[in-house]
């Protein structure tokens, strides 16, 4: 089987749904409807009752979301959606019809970065790092509230880019989300000494060696536990073997995924060149 087409994709759903896994959206896990539509709580890891906090980031080619959102939805799974407010990412009726799916959307926010070279276009410069931080913060109000025009965002989720000297969570420093009514950051808010986090970051799901943000602490200890899976098919033979933990996040970045041959083919090859970028990065900030 073909990683990374949308036929692997809906396999690898339906193969955790035969083995009981239900999928919940960032929202539904912060608020507590897991909970609740369980009837059991949310703690211990593993757990009997297995979950999947399904989380989606988009940044670019929004309509590769909206592929993945409508086989969800025929299986009868709602996710998370993070939506990036730029070009690439955000488009207004494609954000409409996700949501009109019964998925949440999020806000993917990257402000640091983007109110940096903002100032760098206009030959700029900051007095402070406080003031980047404040010019930061009030950017990402102003696109929180264009996104909340068309879903009532709850939650929030950072985008990292591998080349950028800024991490976008620093606005979070001096500022609190929880005073604009959202509810969760997963970076900060998801204990992931409870949770297994799997990610297609590089285009592989053990993409943890080349990624610079999308990273959490307890990678080593599932190294040794012996959770790593490469493939896709890698997953769905270990949900098989009733190998996976009960409690899980996984993110999906829609771009990846996709049955024409040759924007399969382009993204292959623009992520392999991309991961020897990332593993240089991460070689040369460890010297």
């Amino acid at each position: 089987m073909i990683d990374f087409t949308l036929l692997t994709f809906k396999n690898l759903l339906e193969s955790l749904q035969v083995h009981n896994y239900q999928f919940f959206t960032v929202e539904e896990y912060f608020t507590g409807s897991i909970a609740s539509s369980t009837n059991r709580p949310l703690a211990g890891f593993p757990s009997p009752h297995p979950f999947i906090i399904l989380r989606h980031d988009v940044d670019r080619k929004p309509k590769n979301s909206l592929a993945t959102a409508i086989i969800e939805n025929k299986l009868g799974i709602q996710g998370t959606y993070y939506f990036r407010l730029d070009s690439k990412s955000f488009n207004v009726d494609i954000i409409k019809q996700i949501a009109d799916l019964g998925h949440e959307v999020g806000y993917h926010y990257e402000t640091m970065d983007t109110i940096n070279e903002k100032f760098k276009m206009n030959n700029l410069k900051f007095k402070s790092e406080e003031e980047r931080i404040d010019e930061a913060y009030k950017l990402f109000c102003e696109n929180l509230e264009q996104l909340r025009k068309l879903y009532p965002v709850k939650t929030i989720c950072m985008h990292g880019s591998p080349r950028s000297a800024f991490d976008n969570r620093d606005i979070w420093k001096k500022y609190s989300y929880k005073d604009l009514g959202i509810v969760g950051e997963p970076y900060f808010d998801i204990d992931f000494d409870r949770f297994f986090y799997l990610t297609d970051t590089g285009r592989r799901w053990d993409g943890f060696r080349y990624s610079i943000r999308d990273k959490v602490p307890q990678q080593e200890r599932w190294i040794k536990e012996g959770l790593i899976f490469k493939t896709t098919n890698d997953i769905i033979k270990a949900a098989q073997e009733n190998k996976l933990p009960t409690q899980i996040m996984i993110t999906v970045h829609p771009q990846r995924w996709t049955n024409h041959v040759g924007n399969w083919m382009k993204e292959y090859c623009l992520q392999s060149c991309k991961n020897v970028v990332k593993r240089f990065l991460i070689d040369y900030r460890k010297q």
